[in-house]
């Protein structure tokens, strides 16, 4: 589980106040929210912000700053909280330093951890795969090896051999690092854009569409690649 560095930031809330009457529980639909302990509901035709215990509602607007658009429907809700365009949000991946594996005009971003038995997996998988470009960033989500590690991969003096770990070409190990010169700033981003994309636990993927996946299970990266959602 990642650190929590502070409140994400996905969406500005402008609500009336917090409701005074009690709820039942009892929506007709609801939605979940990219935002820690909330969920969207319609009860009696109404639109609603709910905190996951029932005891509070937001009533009024919600706007999404990433997707520039007001969130008035459970669709919408949804959508928001199954996507992020980091085109339009103008998120330079390239500000995380990621490894890259591939060449192809479709890029995905990977949050991995290198001592992560699922994203093994999921890094064996995607050097499988053409026509996509993948940027791995490393963060340290797994304790202090982890953090060890990952700062060992950003700093190495043998960039290959960092390479090679990163892509699961070699065992996770602790590299020679360069001295005072390296810039760790990097990892700190990571963390920071991590805590703001919702990412509870490692392999996270962004798709070039925006999809959003959490988790990975040995095998299915290319229907999800591939699939309507």
């Amino acid at each position: 589980m990642l650190r929590r560095i502070f409140f994400p930031l996905l969406l500005a809330t402008s609500a009336c106040a917090l409701a005074v009457e009690p709820t039942d529980g009892q929506h007709n639909q609801t939605a979940p929210m990219p935002i820690n302990g909330m969920i969207a509901a319609v009860k009696n035709g109404k639109m609603a912000f709910v905190s996951d215990n029932g005891r509070f509602v937001f009533r009024g607007s919600m706007y999404d700053t990433w997707a520039q658009k007001e969130i008035t429907t459970l669709e919408e809700a949804e959508q928001a909280s199954k996507y992020i365009d980091l085109q339009k949000i103008k998120f330079n991946i390239e500000d995380l330093v990621p490894f890259t594996v591939g060449t192809g005009s479709k890029t995905v971003v990977v949050f991995t951890d290198p001592l992560c038995p699922s994203c093994a997996h999921l890094i064996s998988d995607l050097k499988k795969v053409e026509g996509y470009t993948f940027k791995i960033v490393e963060v340290p989500a797994l304790g202090d090896e982890s953090a060890k590690i990952v700062r060992s991969l950003l700093c190495a003096k043998d960039k290959n051999a960092a390479f090679d770990i990163a892509t699961g070409k070699d065992k996770p190990k602790v590299l020679d690092q360069r001295g005072n010169d390296c810039d760790t700033s990097p990892i700190g981003k990571r963390i920071i854009s991590a805590q703001m994309f919702g990412v509870k636990g490692v392999p996270f993927m962004i798709r070039n569409d925006g999809l959003i996946k959490h988790g990975y299970e040995k095998g299915t990266l290319s229907n999800w690649l591939t699939g309507a959602n």
